[in-house]
């Protein structure tokens, strides 16, 4: 008897009655023993040190702490050490601000297997993940394998919900 296609999206992922499908990766269904659909979280801190630094150069800068004798002589003449620190401090600071201006939350389909812990599936699009948790959910219960769904709170990241089998 074939497997009953439950989701698919046509190109990545497939959800059957007893097998998830990412890419060339298969999970059976019964080797699951926990989902959810997990929230990761992007690293914001080298954009804020990048803002930090940024401030400290225009303070510098604004503030003339750089001595007369840092100051570059070019061709066109001379480039005052504080000018430059005024430069480079409003590029930092515009750099950090980008940075973490344009991070965004991924999401994932995260199981637990025999193996472990693993992230089947990442994506910055929620809705879509969700759509494959439910998928899974489906399966589950299609499968009779009795399962609940609980809420679940971790550290590092927001869970939205777990199901566990019975």
């Amino acid at each position: 008897m074939a497997d009953k296609v439950i989701y698919t999206d046509g190109r990545d992922v497939t959800v059957t009655d007893s097998t998830l499908k990412v890419k060339s990766t298969s999970y059976r269904i019964n080797g699951i023993t926990r989902m959810c659909l997990w929230t990761i979280r992007p690293e914001r801190w080298p954009g804020v040190v990048l803002m930090v630094l940024g401030v400290v150069a225009l303070l510098i800068g604004w503030f003339v702490q750089l001595p007369a004798d840092m100051n570059l002589t070019t061709q066109n003449g001379v480039l005052g050490a504080n000018m430059l620190a005024l430069w480079i401090g409003a590029a930092l600071l515009v750099i950090g601000l980008l940075a973490v201006a344009l991070t965004r939350e991924r999401y994932a389909v995260r199981i637990t297997t025999a193996e472990g812990d693993k992230n089947a599936l990442v994506s910055r699009r929620r809705e879509y993940v969700a759509q494959v948790v439910d998928a899974l959910n489906k399966a589950f219960t299609f499968g009779g394998t009795g399962t609940t769904t609980a809420h679940a709170g971790t550290t590092g990241a927001k869970t939205d919900y777990v199901t566990v089998k019975k």
